[in-house]
């Protein structure tokens, strides 16, 4: 316990220090300067930056400009009220979080006794999940191609359709690679 005080008390001792040189590294001046020409802090209403969506073009800096970075828009959305609503009422565009239970049998209390049944137990859990990633793959991928032509036929946004191949290329790609996987492992 005292060991454990000691090590507390060092830290603290450490994080006081790496303040003050940070602050002195900065060019805040010592902490007795800061305190003495600080001002009260005015709440001031601010404009928070909106960053532009992906794919668009960054513009080159013209000479004389000091920074490489295009300027940030204006945006009037406050920060902490998005995220208290996001908080509240979710992302409107996750997908809802579904828990299934069915299919998923409890360990016994033999498999919960032994390490290494219940690592096969694990294993029987895994493949389970697995063949039914591999079987919402193949009813999903039809859906999904089918949503794609019907964005394309509806004139949507190139980057909106971009993002319905990547999620198909992905579980594709994922099913793919299930399925290798379960062939070697069935193998031997």
């Amino acid at each position: 316990m005292n060991a454990r005080r000691w090590m507390v008390g060092a830290l603290i001792a450490v994080a006081v220090v790496v303040v003050i040189a940070g602050r002195l590294l900065m060019g805040e001046g010592s902490p007795a300067e800061a305190a003495a020409t600080s001002r009260p802090m005015t709440a001031a209403p601010q404009q928070l930056p909106v960053l532009p969506p992906s794919g668009t073009p960054v513009p080159t800096v013209p000479a004389g400009h000091d920074s490489p970075l295009p300027p940030v828009p204006v945006s009037t959305v406050d920060a902490a009220d998005s995220m208290k609503e996001a908080y509240e009422h979710g992302d409107p565009s996750a997908p809802p979080v579904v828990r299934d239970t069915v299919g998923r049998e409890p360990p016994t209390a033999a498999e919960l006794a032994d390490p290494k049944a219940y690592q096969r137990y694990e294993e029987r859990q895994n493949q389970h999940l697995y063949n039914e990633y591999v079987k919402a793959a193949d009813s999903e991928v039809p859906r999904l191609q089918a949503d794609i032509e019907r964005a394309r036929a509806a004139g949507l946004p190139p980057e909106e359709i971009a993002k319905g191949e990547e999620k198909l290329r992905r579980i594709q790609a994922m099913k793919e690679q299930l399925q290798s996987t379960r062939a070697a492992t069935a193998a031997p």
